[in-house]
Parts: structure tokens; sequence; C-alpha cells
């Protein structure tokens, strides 16, 4: 016989390398196993009778059968390496249905590898890619990667800040307060004296009396003038000074797709994104962005701390005397005998008198102080380029 037998087409022919015919008892036997013969083939003898007689051996004969030249089936159609018949892969060939359009290879096994092949027109786009770029999309950094977008992912930040040093804390201490008292050599003099600069110093006092009179033995005297007052005022520093933390104003996450072929020369097959906006490369350092819409260059991927802080301090300020005066006493005793504003004075006498300050001071406020040295960088400068 001259015919294929059936389910053998010149379509394999052209997949695959030629085959040498079937013999006849090759074809009786499967013909045998498959249920019967066709019009024209009743009178088969010799070699064909003998292995209807041995139809034990179907099984094995059909497989080397089916080997040369197709898989047996009910209707004895045969299968090509990219058919659509069935899914998965071949087992003769090794083509599938579906192409994969992001591993560099042909699967469907139609001459045409990734972006180049029509299946892959809608999921697939080819874009520039510049020598060292990667290509991928840009999610918030809390977002998981996109399908086929996640070969590597690679955080992105800009906006670097963290100046000043934290940790220190201060207590105000109660605000003192001292006066330095003048005696006059009699009240004259005392009441002569407008500008309040003349007098004898003869006592600095405090809140404490101590009974000891301010005339320091003299016997004669006109009157006492009490000059400004000191605030003593002060702080007690708590803490420990660390740099405050660094902080980044804004981060992104670049996903990194798994690239396939099948475009122009320096372009690349990657899954289109619905947002073209997000689709881009990315490369290290200050680049240019040739083929691409949008520039970002202020990216980066860490930073170094070199920062460190001073021994915290306070200084305080705000505290008063304002509200206190100068008792002044008499007869050894600190007591009511008179009392004079700062600034102010007394023009009489009393008899070997004492004093001291009476009133409540206004209570300070701190602040806390501390010097930072060193600095904060930012490293790994980065570059992308997108789409839009």
């Amino acid at each position: 016989m001259t015919a294929s037998p059936p389910g053998v087409t010149g379509h394999l022919a052209h997949h695959a390398p030629p085959r040498r015919a079937p013999r006849l008892r090759d074809m009786a036997l499967h013909l045998a196993c498959k249920g019967g013969y066709p019009g024209g083939m009743t009178n088969l003898r010799g070699p064909a009778i003998a292995a209807l007689v041995s139809l034990s051996a179907c099984s094995a004969q059909e497989r080397n059968f089916a080997g040369a030249g197709g898989s047996g089936g009910g209707d004895g159609a045969g299968t090509t390496e990219h058919s659509s018949a069935s899914a998965g892969t071949s087992a003769t060939t090794g083509c599938t249905q579906v192409e994969d359009c992001f591993n560099g290879g042909d699967d469907d096994c139609d001459d045409a590898v990734d972006c180049a092949d029509s299946d892959c027109a809608e999921g697939a786009v080819c874009l520039t890619a510049p020598t060292n770029f990667e290509l991928g999309v840009v999610v918030d950094a809390t977002e998981p990667c996109p399908d086929g977008f996640t070969a590597k992912e690679t955080l992105l930040f800009r906006g670097l800040s963290g100046s000043g040093c934290e940790g220190c804390g201060c207590t105000p201490n109660p605000t003192d307060c001292a006066a330095d008292l003048y005696l006059y050599a009699d009240e004259s003099q005392c009441e002569a004296d407008e500008g309040g600069t003349r007098g004898t110093l003869a006592k600095r006092v405090g809140f404490t009396c101590d009974a000891k009179p301010i005339n320091n033995g003299f016997v004669d005297w006109g009157g006492v003038r009490v000059g400004l007052f000191d605030v003593i005022q002060s702080c007690t520093a708590t803490g420990t000074a660390i740099p405050a933390p660094a902080t980044w104003t804004e981060s992104r996450k670049f996903c990194h797709a798994s690239a396939g072929v099948g475009c122009g020369a320096g372009e690349a097959c990657v899954p289109r994104q619905a947002s073209p906006a997000t689709q881009c490369a990315l490369v290290s350092g200050s680049a240019t962005c040739s083929g691409y819409a949008r520039r970002e260059s202020d990216w980066f991927r860490g930073y170094n701390d070199t920062r460190t802080c001073s021994s915290c301090s306070c200084t305080a300020s705000g505290g008063d005397c304002n509200y206190v005066r100068v008792e002044l006493g008499n007869d050894y005793s600190c007591f009511d005998h008179a009392q004079i504003s700062q600034g102010g004075r007394y023009c009489g006498y009393a008899y070997s008198p004492p004093a001291h300050l009476v009133g409540t001071p206004t209570s300070s406020t701190c602040t806390a102080r501390t010097n930072l040295s060193g600095s904060l960088d930012p490293t790994g400068q980065s570059t992308l380029c997108c789409v839009e």
C-alpha cells in the first residue's frame, strides 16, 4: 500500500522528522485492536492474519504504531507539535497550548516568542530597557507586588530628616531671691536720695532671718535702702540625649519584573499594567531616562547615621522676685517693723533691726539643651524612569 494510514497527515511531517511507513503487519494489528477493518481490506492474508491471532500483543504493537505516525485515538486523528486539541504539554512534542510571555521560550511552537507571539498582545508590552536598568512597577511600600513582578523587591525612599536630639528632661528648682541693704547716716540723707544710689552697704539678706542687726554696731542711723533683687533660678537636668529618629517623607516599593523577549533592540517584554504610570525602570545612581516620560533621581535605598548628642543641660528662665519684700525688724526681732519693696527705701529708725525677705517668688521654666554632632546622609541614590 502507498497511502498513509488513517490519522497520519502531512501536517505532522511539517513539525517532525520523516518516519518510515508502517509495515502491513503493523497496520493490520493496529486495525484489529481498534475493532475492525475499513472496506477494501477484508482480504488481508499472511502477516495480517498472524497478527490478529496474537491479540495479546495489541497494546505494545499499538504504541509502536502510534509512535511512528501520531497518537492513536478513537477516530485515528494525529497530534502536532502545537495541537489545540488538548491542554497542557504534549508528551510527544513538548509543545503547550498557551504561550508563557516572559520566559524567553516558544512554548506553543508557533515560531513566535514572548511579546512577538500574538497570544501575548493583551497581557504584555515592550518597554525600553536601557543598559543596567531593571524593569518593574512601583507600588506603595506596604502593598504586595503584582503577578509577574515578584522576581525581587527594592524599597525606595526620599525626604530624609532627623535633625536634633531627644531624651533630655529638666526639673525646675525653687526660685530664690537675695537683696543688698544700704544704710543712711541720717534721715535727711535718706529723704534726699531720690535716685536710690546713696547709702553704705550693710548686709545681703535672703528669706532666712538670722536675727543679726543690719546696722553692724552703728547706734545712730537714719534709714535703709533696698537694692534690686537678684533672681536665683536653676533646673536639674534629667534623661539621656540621643539623636532623633531618622524618617522619610515618602517610601515606595519597586517590584522587579521577570522580563521576556520578543521585542525590538533595547527593549524587554513585561506584563502590561492597567496604570502605565506605575511601569518604570530602575537604576543605581543618577541617570538619564531616554525613552521614558518621567525621571525621578531623588530616590535612595538607605542612610548613614553618624550623629551623636552631648550630655543634657538646662537653662532656667521666667522666674522673678516681683512679689517679694524686705521685712525690717526691731530690737533683734525679725518681724513687724517695716516692709520695703525692691529698689525702695525706708527713712526712719529702728533699734538693732534684723532683716529678711518675705513673699513668694515666681517659679522659673526650664529649657533642655544638648549639642548635636555628626551627620545623617542618604545612601544608594537611584533613578526611576517611568512611562507616564
